[in-house]
């Protein structure tokens, strides 16, 4: 996909992301390329296709028309490919998957390197957002998710669990002591997750059905993940953790978790469990099946 210049693949690239510098970026092109091709695009056509001075870039209705061809054939080119590939029992063609930025980084990364070691013919495409993305709407194979939210048309597939467990670095537990209930945050220096349409107050519920509401005043907030995860590693305050993205920290050491005895929910970390969220009858199942069932091991790898 980097390389490819054909004017109606950019065209549909220009439609899903609705910007020109993001269309030129993932095609591997400069934004002034694009926009040429598209202008020619359209003296082909004989009709304006993008409406230029719309932000986000949006498409016309002929240019809707051209891009939805050009999706037709790109599946019909991946359903070839697939085919092919299969001749060789080997997973070919090209898989598109989505997750968070957390989990992409702390994650996928290491993971997909593995699995193109051991699939070198497969093209990966990884898209990470925090927002929802729609997968037919982008063109994506495979969503990896916080939370079910599967329609009918898809397939929700568990994947591991999304425990979340309160850690610091030993030299703050030095420090500041360790907490031995959800009450004594409030005397200790805490980190919070903060997102304007989730509800990030912490919830602890106890093995003997106890419930408590405890979340302290925190002196440092953010909406990044990254942010407060370094802050956290430098000793400055207990942070809530997804066990897959701090596992190898504990087990190692660097890393220490309290309040193991309670149960930590917040509406900013999502379920108790990852899922693995693709089409029904997509094209393809297998590449997608190898590499969720490859996720699966790595992720309990992770968390042990």
């Amino acid at each position: 996909m980097a390389n490819a210049l054909n004017p109606l693949e950019v065209l549909l690239e220009l439609h899903m992301s609705g910007s020109l510098a993001l269309t030129a970026s993932r095609m591997g092109k400069t934004p002034s390329a694009v926009s040429k091709l598209i202008r020619a695009l359209e003296v082909q056509a004989g009709h304006a296709l993008v409406e230029h001075a719309a932000r986000p870039l949006k498409l016309t209705e002929a240019g809707r028309a051209y891009a939805e061809a050009a999706r037709l054939v790109r599946n019909q080119l991946r359903e070839t490919e697939d085919r092919i590939a299969s001749l060789s029992k080997q997973p070919g063609g090209s898989l598109r998957i989505t997750s968070s930025m957390l989990f992409g980084h702390t994650v996928l990364a290491d993971y997909v390197v593995e699995f193109r070691r051991a699939h070198p013919q497969l093209r990966v495409e990884v898209v990470l957002s925090d927002a929802y993305v729609d997968l037919a709407r982008d063109d994506l194979d495979l969503a990896i998710r916080h939370g079910q939210r599967a329609s009918g048309d898809m397939i929700a597939r568990a994947i591991g669990r999304n425990s979340v467990r309160l850690c610091g670095t030993p030299g703050y537990f030095k420090r500041h002591g360790r907490p031995q209930r959800p009450e004594d945050l409030f005397t200790h220096e805490c980190l919070n997750f903060r997102a304007d349409t989730l509800d990030s107050r912490w919830r602890f519920h106890s093995a003997g059905g106890e419930s408590v509401f405890a979340t302290p005043m925190a002196r440092l907030s953010s909406n990044s993940d990254d942010f407060l995860l370094a802050s956290m590693r430098a000793g400055d305050g207990l942070l809530p953790c997804f066990e897959w993205a701090v596992g190898k920290e504990l087990r190692a050491g660097r890393l220490q978790s309290c309040l193991d005895d309670w149960r930590f929910e917040s509406d900013a970390f999502g379920e108790p469990e990852l899922w693995a969220v693709y089409p029904r009858g997509q094209r393809g199942k297998a590449k997608v099946r190898q590499f969720v069932d490859g996720l699966i091991e790595w992720l309990a790898a992770l968390q042990g």
